[in-house]
C-alpha cells in the first residue's frame, strides 16, 4: 500500500505519515520497504511500499496517538529500539561473565596441573642431581691408570 492511500483510509494528511515514519525509524530504529517508481524519462522515486503489519500499526497508532503523544505511542506500538538494545547488551554481559568463569576456573585448574608437574620434575631434578654428585665422588677415588 502506497501512502496517499495510507493517508486517506487513515484520515490523515501525507505530511504527518511521512513525519510518522521518520519518527518510527529514529526511534524503533525500523527500516520500511521501499519501491522505486518512474517519475520522468531518465528519473526515478523512492516511496514507501507498507505491508499489512504495517497497516495494521499505523492504524493502532491513529488510535492512540490522541492520547498518549507520538513518542509514548511509537514505542507502545513498534517497540523501543534503545531498551531491545539494552537487553542484547545486557544478554551479552551475562554469556561474557559465564564465558569468563568457566575459563578462570578451567585457568586455576592448569595452573595447579603445572604446579604439581612442577613439583614431580624439582624431585626428579634433585635425585638427579645426588646420584650425579655420588658417581662423581666414585670416580673420584678411582684414580689410576686402570680405574
Amino acid at each position: 500500500m502506497d501512502i496517499q492511500t495510507l493517508a486517506h483510509d487513515l484520515g490523515k494528511s501525507v505530511s504527518t505519515l511521512k513525519r510518522w515514519k521518520k519518527q518510527i525509524e529514529h526511534l524503533a530504529e525500523y527500516e520500511f520497504e521501499e519501491k522505486t517508481i518512474q517519475i520522468g524519462r531518465n528519473q526515478v522515486q523512492k516511496v514507501p511500499d507498507f505491508d499489512s503489519e504495517e497497516v495494521k500499526c499505523f492504524q493502532k497508532m491513529a488510535q492512540l496517538i490522541d492520547s498518549k503523544g507520538l513518542e509514548q505511542t511509537i514505542f507502545k506500538v513498534w517497540g523501543n529500539a534503545q531498551l531491545l538494545t539494552l537487553e542484547h547488551i545486557q544478554g551479552k554481559h551475562n554469556h561474557l561473565a559465564q564465558a569468563f568463569i568457566k575459563y578462570r576456573l578451567q585457568t586455576n585448574k592448569q595452573i595447579d596441573f603445572l604446579k604439581k608437574e612442577n613439583q614431580s620434575l624439582k624431585t626428579g631434578f634433585n635425585t638427579l642431581t645426588q646420584e650425579f654428585k655420588a658417581y662423581q665422588e666414585n670416580n673420584k677415588k678411582k684414580k689410576g691408570l686402570f680405574k
